[in-house]
């Protein structure tokens, strides 16, 4: 009786630490990866991307030496505010500053637009800023579920 005592808490512990294992956190993909995804599984008009960092410093305060990777833009009609940015900071420190400047940003647009475009100030209460470890999002979109789920995924987030 004792064996076989011994024998099923072996098991168990065994099946324990198996379970425990589980599968190996996939690989982050480079932005420039999982940006290109954004684009072939969502569809936007009239968007201007980002292209170099100067027009993140221009839009956000957010310096080359702040961010590791990026991709995005905005919409360009200046009536629909659909704007997506995603970063990969250098540091946590700077991926802090990061998410405060898109909140900055964020909020401002929320605020412009709750006064004179109801429709648009509803899209972007529906949607936000976030920070996971170095990576800083904001995605304001009709599709920000979408988006952010393409993102997490080809983050491993």
């Amino acid at each position: 009786m004792k064996r076989i005592a011994l024998t099923l808490a072996v098991l168990t512990a065994v099946c324990a630490l198996l379970c425990a294992c589980g599968k190996a956190k996939a690989k982050a993909k480079p932005i420039s990866e999982i940006w290109s995804q954004i684009k072939n599984e969502v569809t936007f008009e009239d968007f201007s991307e980002y292209d170099d960092v100067a027009k993140l410093n221009r839009n956000y305060g957010i310096t080359e030496d702040m961010v590791a990777e990026f991709a995005g833009g905005k919409n360009g009609s200046g009536v629909n505010q659909e704007e997506i940015v995603l970063i990969k900071a250098t540091n946590e420190e700077n991926a802090e500053a990061v998410r405060q400047s898109l909140e900055t940003k964020f909020q401002s647009k929320l605020n412009q637009n709750k006064n004179y475009n109801a429709e648009q100030a509803k899209m972007i209460e529906g949607c936000k800023v976030e920070k996971n470890g170095l990576y800083v999002t904001m995605i304001v979109s009709d599709n920000a579920e979408q988006i952010t789920g393409i993102f997490k995924k080809g983050a491993a987030l």
